[in-house]
């Protein structure tokens, strides 16, 4: 029953009792219809409880969510909440843990299945930093390589955070705190990017514990429920040594991790560009009607073309440097194509460039 309902009580009575009994049944009805709107507002509040300055709650589908970064935020990467009737997963956790802890609490609020694993699709911190507030019970999910890259390089990345990063966010802070200009441009929008980022990893050194992944999908695992089936697939290299994306077949839905980004640069530098390309021909086959990428807002398809486009240009300056006998230290110079020109993490192409034009000299002398 909902409001409109207390529209279809009778008003015209024909005698005395009936008029008391139908007084009494109208009261009665008009009593639950009240307790019914108080349970949607109580619902409303909830919903509005959830709502997080750090990511955007988006639902795809019953038990099916997104968390995307948002900006001026901690989250820093955009994560996947999947409920497959017996039990949740979670595909990646975000750069602060203290964001990752609100992850847990909104997934709770939303009366999902059990969270049971957690999924790191590759091994940069902004994915896997979040792993430590989850309990031992949930189990987190990697590739082989991707569990030896963060055992190997997140001591390593936490010590050098502790050198660098306070500067940085000192002058991020600086900029944040003296800015006067308009609040919705770009130059704006890019202190809000970096200033959460080197605040969250200033302090890395002093709440991080690595959690390292506890189960390994090299290939590809279902995790078949009563609502959907759940496939986690690896493919090897792309945008690191090893990448894990999860594909929701009756949903069309795919959480690409840092494969796709959308209208971002990506850091290419630890990946592998040809097999990349071979990894977005694949996801292609798959057919998804949504992508959640790893960075950006959620799309169609078409991100996954857009993607292997950007590679496909980047391969393509390389080999008009190489052509034009152009030396590295041109690069730094190298503007990125116009198409490109309002992409966010543009201060990577220059390292983008530079690996695809080592990448093709490599291949040109082997």
């Amino acid at each position: 029953m909902n409001a409109p309902d207390i529209l279809l009580i009778p008003t015209r009575l024909h005698d005395t009792d009936h008029s008391k009994k139908e007084h009494m049944r109208r009261g009665l009805v008009f009593m639950i219809c009240l307790s019914v709107i108080a349970l949607f507002g109580c619902k409303s509040q909830q919903e509005k409880s959830i709502e997080s300055e750090n990511f955007e709650l988006v639902k795809l589908g019953d038990g099916v969510y997104s968390g995307i970064h948002k900006f001026g935020g901690k989250a820093i990467c955009n994560v996947g909440i999947v409920d497959n009737g017996n039990e949740t997963i979670i595909f990646d956790t975000f750069l602060s843990p203290d964001v990752a802890t609100e992850l847990i609490e909104t997934v709770n609020n939303l009366d999902l299945s059990p969270i049971k694993y957690v999924v790191n699709s590759h091994s940069h911190n902004d994915h896997i930093r979040g792993n430590q507030v989850f309990p031992e019970d949930i189990k987190i999910i990697s590739t082989t390589r991707t569990g030896e890259l963060i055992e190997k390089w997140e001591p390593l990345d936490i010590a050098e955070e502790k050198k660098y990063a306070p500067q940085r966010l000192a002058y991020y802070d600086s900029l944040y705190q003296t800015f006067s200009g308009d609040k919705t441009s770009r130059e704006y929008q890019q202190i809000l990017m970096w200033k959460p980022y080197y605040e969250i990893l200033a302090n890395s050194h002093l709440e991080v514990k690595t959690r390292l992944p506890d189960i390994f999908v090299d290939s590809v695992q279902q995790f078949d429920g009563p609502d959907r089936k759940i496939t986690l697939i690896s493919k090897g290299a792309g945008h690191t040594e090893s990448d894990l994306i999860m594909y929701l077949a009756d949903d069309k839905v795919v959480f690409s991790g840092d494969l796709v980004f959308n209208s971002c640069h990506p850091y290419v530098p630890h990946g592998n560009i040809s097999k990349w390309k071979l990894w977005l021909d694949f996801i292609n086959t798959l057919n998804p009607e949504t992508v959640i990428p790893g960075h950006g807002e959620i799309g169609t398809h078409e991100l996954i073309d857009q993607m292997k486009n950007y590679l496909l240009d980047l391969e393509n300056s390389a080999q008009i440097m190489i052509d034009e006998n152009r030396s590295l230290e041109h690069i730094d110079s190298i503007s990125p194509p116009h198409k490109y020109k309002d992409w966010w993490f543009d201060r990577f192409y220059a390292s983008n460039l530079r690996f695809a034009y080592e990448s093709r000299i490599s291949k040109i002398t082997e």
